[in-house]
This record gives structure tokens, C-alpha cells and sequence, in this order.
């Protein structure tokens, strides 16, 4: 590797179930409200954006403090909605679990402890599924999805014209509940 600057993220990762769920909601969702699906395999929920770091700091992303390791919990996604500023159709919680707030807020300290920039908007978790959408008027609702997360994961996303590809490049385990 060299000393190139590398677009990086933590992220929660769904596994296969989820992912299928949450595909199965944005081809609804892209049905209501156009646009350009999110592929299945970009599905993620956003922890920290970091976005070009240099690729020699790569270990200390590699290296999460053990502090950010919580129990794990789960998601449920059980509300949609469209941003018409930026055209984002998305799903969300409607109550966040109490360990991802303090997953992303003990991430966003250690970050920005160890000097990376973020972002300074507040932490909105949810899943992007459709892009280009026209925010017209949804269905009230769209069907829960149980989320048990159980780890998360530093990603590398690479930005091409059809769209960014994602590979996962570290993956930390949250604890068993009676850890």
C-alpha cells in the first residue's frame, strides 16, 4: 500500500437475511418514488464517514480502542421517509438502540481524538436505499426489519462511474449480552 489517501468508513454490515430484507424494501421503495436503487450488496448503516484518510494511518482505523466494543442489540427499521434536498429514500428506527448511540458516539470521540475529521451533522442512523429519488408521498409505513446486530466493520469504498464499491477491510464483534 502506499501513502495514497483511501475513502474509509465504519460501518454496520447486514448479513445475508437482513440484506435480502432490506433489497426487498428499496425495490418497493424505488417503486414509489423512482430513482436509482442502492445494489444489494452496497446495503450498510453508516457509523462514521471518515472519508480520504492517507493509507499510513490505515492501522490506526485497523486498531479500534476496545471501548468502542458494546453489547450487541437490535435494530429494528420500522419507519421510510425521502429527503427531497438531496433525493435520499431511506429506512430508519424509530427509537434508536441506547448501545448503537453509544457505539457512535464513543467512535466519533475516539476519532476525532486521534485527529481524523467527520462530518459535524448529527448522528441520523439509517439505510439509503434509493438515490435520484422524487419525494413524492410514500405508503405510511413498510415493514419492520430485525436487525441483531452483531458486529461492525471498517469499510473502503472505492467511488465509480456506475456508483462507489464497497469492501470490508476490518470487522470487530460487539459482546454476548452477558459479557
Amino acid at each position: 500500500m502506499n501513502s495514497q489517501g483511501l475513502r474509509v468508513f465504519y460501518a454496520l454490515w447486514p448479513d445475508r437475511s437482513v440484506n435480502g430484507a432490506l433489497a426487498r424494501t428499496a425495490r418497493r421503495m424505488v417503486r414509489a418514488v423512482g430513482g436509482r436503487r442502492t445494489r444489494d450488496d452496497s446495503l450498510h448503516l453508516t457509523l462514521a464517514f471518515m472519508g480520504d484518510v492517507d493509507s499510513v494511518r490505515l492501522a490506526e482505523l485497523l486498531a479500534p480502542p476496545a471501548e468502542l466494543s458494546v453489547a450487541r442489540f437490535t435494530l429494528t427499521f420500522d419507519r421510510w421517509g425521502c429527503w427531497p434536498r438531496n433525493g435520499v429514500a431511506w429506512v430508519a428506527p424509530s427509537r434508536v438502540p441506547a448501545p448503537l448511540r453509544e457505539l457512535a458516539t464513543e467512535m466519533e470521540g475516539w476519532l476525532r481524538h486521534t485527529g481524523f475529521e467527520l462530518d459535524v451533522r448529527p448522528f441520523n442512523p439509517h439505510v439509503t436505499l434509493v438515490r435520484k429519488a422524487h419525494c413524492t408521498r410514500l405508503p405510511d409505513s413498510t415493514p419492520s426489519i430485525e436487525w441483531p446486530v452483531e458486529d461492525f466493520a471498517l469499510v473502503r469504498s472505492t467511488l465509480a462511474p456506475a456508483g462507489s464499491r464497497y469492501e470490508i477491510i476490518g470487522r470487530w464483534p460487539l459482546l454476548n449480552a452477558d459479557s
